[in-house]
Order: structure tokens, then C-alpha cells, then sequence
């Protein structure tokens, strides 16, 4: 693949990225907060006053968000109490697919820019030895970039969901929705 392809395969990632990210959050975060309202139900003791403050928050948050009405409609809303929730984990997990395909395609547009400033560079250096110096599509064709999976990054693939999942179970275990 040339450079060129690779700075245009990188926009089409981080865009991909972005796509895929913003509904997988928002539809995550209208789950969470579906959950919070279904278990904020009146109970006696210290945490009524925490449910009851939660409740009211969700129910002014959806209130105010008419524009979000396909999610609040339509988002999984989890069973954390013994249901499989299927739903609510694969959109969790496209939270961090887009993420990774949007820092692969980073990744993949600072090396073609950077391919792009070096044969400017040497383009220059060439027309300096005169007509011995090859030309820029002798250099541009010498150049094959490597493909970049999503696959390879780490820390938002694989370790950023766990650490979330555990903190969001920390959180929930708090409020005494667990």
C-alpha cells in the first residue's frame, strides 16, 4: 500500500472509529442509567436517600434529552442480577473498538504524513545531485507502508474495558444496586 492510500485508509479508520464510538457510548450510558432508574425503587434505611436522589436524576436526564429518545427507547437495559445481557456487552465492547480503530487510524495518518515530509526531503536532496537523482515516483514507489490492525492496541482493546467494568461494578456495589 502507498502512502497516499495509507493516509486515506487513516481517515476512513478514525472516522469508522468515531461512528462506531459515539452511539456504543451513549447507548452504554442511557443502559446504565435504565438500570439506575429500575433499581432506585423506595427502600428503607441510609442508601433510600441515595436511590431516591439517583431516581430523580435519571428522571430529569431523560426528561431533558428528547433528542436521545432512540436510545432511551431502544438501549438494553442490563440485568446484572443473574441475566445474560448479551446486548448491553456488545455494545459495551464497541465502545473500545471504536476507540482502538480510531487510534489505528492515528497511528496510520502521522506515519503517512511523516513518509510524506521524508520524501520532500529527500526529493530535495536528489534534485541537489542533479540529473543522476531519482525522481519523486522512483521514491514514492520504493515505499510500501505495513497495514495496522486494530488488533494491536493494547491498552484500549483489551485493558481499558476490564479496568471500567471493575470501577462501574465498584461504583454500582456503592449505590447498593448490586
Amino acid at each position: 500500500m502507498t502512502y497516499q492510500q495509507a493516509g486515506r485508509i487513516a481517515i476512513l479508520k478514525r472516522v469508522a472509529g468515531w461512528v462506531i464510538f459515539i452511539p456504543a457510548l451513549l447507548s452504554t450510558i442511557i443502559s446504565i442509567l435504565g438500570f439506575m432508574f429500575k433499581h432506585s425503587e423506595k427502600q428503607p434505611g441510609i442508601d433510600a436517600v441515595m436511590l431516591d436522589f439517583v431516581h430523580v436524576m435519571v428522571d430529569m436526564i431523560k426528561f431533558n434529552t428528547p433528542f436521545l429518545n432512540l436510545f432511551w427507547q431502544n438501549s438494553p437495559v442490563p440485568e446484572f442480577h443473574g441475566g445474560a445481557n448479551i446486548g448491553f456487552w456488545v455494545i459495551y465492547i464497541l465502545i473500545f473498538v471504536g476507540i482502538a480503530l480510531q487510534a489505528s487510524g492515528a497511528r496510520m495518518w502521522r506515519q503517512s504524513r511523516h513518509i510524506k515530509e521524508g520524501i520532500e526531503d529527500q526529493l530535495i536532496l536528489e534534485q541537489a545531485k542533479g540529473a543522476e537523482g531519482r525522481t519523486r515516483a522512483q521514491l514514492e514507489e520504493k515505499i510500501h507502508v505495513p497495514r495496522h490492525t486494530i488488533l494491536l492496541q493494547i491498552f484500549p482493546l483489551y485493558i481499558l474495558p476490564i479496568v471500567i467494568a471493575i470501577a462501574g461494578y465498584f461504583v454500582l456495589k456503592l449505590l447498593g444496586m448490586l
